[in-house]
């Protein structure tokens, strides 16, 4: 897995998020952009098939108790659908990426 970003408060993470490592990799870029004085991030995932708890969870705190705005963009179906299972796809503003 690899992180770019890719705008001023936008990251691509590129590969499979499967690892604690991968988790933490995330954690890095995302707060990141936040120390940097952003609210909204958006990331792109145009790979990974599915994503691990901890990723749920640090984006869920994100959300509720530092109130920042998060938008995802993910192109495996896959996952999708897991966002969708969890009742997550309107928690995390999740679109399709063509």
């Amino acid at each position: 897995m690899k992180i770019k970003a890719t705008g001023a408060s936008e990251i691509t993470v590129t590969g499979h998020i499967k690892s604690i490592e991968d988790y933490q990799e995330i954690k890095f870029a995302v707060r990141n952009l936040i120390d940097k004085g952003k609210d909204a991030v958006s990331i792109k995932i145009p790979d990974s098939l599915s994503m691990t708890s901890s990723v749920i969870g640090f984006l869920l705190k994100l959300i509720f108790v530092d109130k920042v705005k998060i938008s995802m963009c993910v192109k495996d179906e896959r996952l999708f659908s897991l966002l969708d299972v969890l009742n997550l796809i309107t928690v995390f503003n999740v679109t399709k990426m063509t």
